[in-house]
């Protein structure tokens, strides 16, 4: 019965996770290249039950073994949070900073946190001609040409991460002096200048991680040569905004369900403590 009750208790803060991460799915449904999160659980290991103190001998057996019932069910616990990277709608703003990119790549990011990756290309000109995000992180990008999948990060020695040396931020300083002139192709390449916006692929997201305001970092244990490099691949829409990837009914649909399960077992859990005040009292009686 105590296993039930742990089972059951283990199953509501399960759901009262995913209840937070699905919470906050719907939080950032309207946040420009939002990706959304998802719960993954594994189960605790598998009991064998066996009955004890069963004396009897099975036909032809020599040996006392105690007979098999089955086995029995620990409950889960959480794994991880993972991302779902999936592309979001594209939808046209007719706004020349405006950016979204068809395909797997981000854009890249330098922050007074380091180097930093997002799908949301809400940019801005400032006075000085600098392409930045609207919480002023500098966009980065490169001279000339650059090869397919051309690595895009280094280590230092110290093993902080820094962009390649071939990457520097975005600075149009008076070379695009009308905004109505602010012009990039579908490479990423800008008009009238030798500059093109950076677009980093990832071999594996699952070595990047957010790290908030709608941005990812590398994990630092990953082999950074090999992980983010340069995706001629995907292509970039000028004038246009990726929202987030978040289906609103859906994301509905999972939090009743959520609930409902945590009621569940809840009721299991009232029963179990219910039953189990009556046992004690019936049994602590003196007759």
């Amino acid at each position: 019965m105590i296993k039930g009750l742990y089972t059951s208790a283990m199953g509501m803060l399960m759901q009262e996770a995913e209840l937070n991460v699905t919470t906050n799915n719907l939080a950032n449904v309207k946040t420009k290249g939002y990706k959304r999160d998802r719960l993954t659980v594994e189960e605790f290991p598998h009991l064998l039950e066996l009955r004890l103190h069963d004396k009897k001998l099975a036909p032809g057996q020599k040996h006392y073994l105690p007979p098999v019932l089955g086995g029995m069910g620990t409950g889960v616990i959480m794994d991880r949070i993972t991302t779902d990277h999936e592309g979001g709608p594209k939808v046209e703003t007719m706004n020349r900073t405006d950016f979204a990119i068809e395909g797997k790549a981000y854009f890249m990011l330098d922050t007074p946190r380091g180097i930093r990756f997002t799908r949301d290309g809400n940019f801005r000109l400032d006075s000085e001609g600098n392409l930045k995000t609207q919480q002023g992180y500098q966009v980065m990008g490169f001279q000339g040409e650059m090869e397919k999948h051309w690595p895009m990060m280094e280590k230092n020695k110290d093993g902080t991460l820094r962009a390649n040396d071939r990457l520097y931020p975005i600075k149009l300083g008076d070379k695009i002096s009308d905004i109505h002139n602010f012009e990039v192709d579908l490479k990423g390449e800008i008009t009238n200048s030798n500059l093109s916006l950076a677009k980093v692929v990832f071999k594996d997201t699952n070595s990047i991680q957010k790290d908030g305001n709608n941005v990812f970092r590398i994990l630092e244990d990953e082999p950074v040569e090999e992980v983010a490099l340069y995706d001629t691949d995907s292509f970039m829409r000028q004038g246009y905004l990726e929202e987030s990837n978040v289906n609103l009914v859906r994301e509905m649909v999972h939090m009743i369900r959520i609930q409902r399960a945590y009621e569940a077992n809840s009721k299991i859990v009232t029963s179990i403590d219910e039953v189990s005040g009556q046992a004690v009292r019936q049994l602590g009686t003196l007759r």
